[in-house]
């Protein structure tokens, strides 16, 4: 048998079959006259100032925390409210994207003044250790690239995301050499900043953009992360935990 082949496949659906008391299997498969989002939905175009609106309180109903910022007021506000946050939870190292909307804001500076060092997702030079406590660990832990080590010492974590989807306050992130998903996986706390024109109303709507153009799965980012408020894990018995799989404390800083 050469790798790929089904078998047993016509038993498998018959069995099926003959569980929902069909006498034989259908000889054609069921209609689908609807695909995607109904078209009423599709027809709902809210404007920036609504998306930004619908985001923040989906957002903040999931307990995350929203700044809203004019562009020319961006790197002052989106840095001093960084920098309270990092005080207020006894932040001490931090982990971002590379991204020139980050670079931009200056939130490396604004972070060094307050002592804080910031490991940007890159190569580490050789050397480049000031700042970064020794961690002690296994086997495991010495194959690990340096970056990857330095990051899982970092408490926060800065994104920019490709979309955020106002509906459910959803950051749609694509992870690439420059932008890896251990930022926002493995850090306490997620960072996120983005522009207003970032935001989509539906999930179709990022979706759309993102496979836009592509064919091949090459084409595709390896990881494709969708950040929905803070990580809540639940077990058989229901008992809730936060921060588990991800950050437990959100915070999005919107662009416009």
């Amino acid at each position: 048998m050469s790798n790929g082949t089904i078998r047993g496949r016509e038993a498998f659906i018959a069995n099926v079959s003959s569980r929902l008391g069909r006498r034989e299997v259908p000889a054609t498969a069921p209609a689908h006259p609807f695909r995607g989002a109904p078209e009423f939905y599709k027809q709902i175009k809210p404007s920036t100032e609504e998306k930004i609106e619908l985001f923040a309180r989906n957002w903040q109903a999931l307990t995350g925390k929203v700044l809203v910022v004019d562009e020319a007021e961006a790197a002052d506000k989106a840095g001093a409210w960084l920098r309270d946050i990092a005080a207020e939870l006894g932040v001490t190292h931090v982990s971002r994207w590379e991204h020139e909307g980050l670079t931009a804001l200056g939130l490396d500076e604004a972070l060094a003044a307050s002592g804080i060092a910031v490991a940007p997702w890159r190569p580490v030079e050789a050397g480049d250790s000031e700042g970064w406590p020794k961690a002690a660990g296994g086997a495991n832990w010495a194959q690990r690239s340096e970056l990857l080590k330095r990051t899982e010492r970092c408490q926060l974590g800065i994104v920019w995301p490709d979309f955020a989807v106002a509906n459910t306050s959803t950051l749609v992130l694509q992870c690439s050499p420059q932008r890896g998903r251990s930022v926002s996986l493995l850090t306490e706390i997620l960072f996120a900043v983005f522009r207003a024109d970032q935001l989509v109303y539906r999930m179709g709507e990022a979706f759309e953009q993102i496979t836009r153009g592509k064919q091949l799965p090459a084409q595709y980012a390896s990881s494709l992360n969708l950040i929905t408020g803070p990580s809540r894990s639940a077990d058989i018995e229901n008992d809730l935990t936060i921060g588990i799989h991800g950050p437990g404390k959100v915070y999005a800083v919107i662009i416009r």
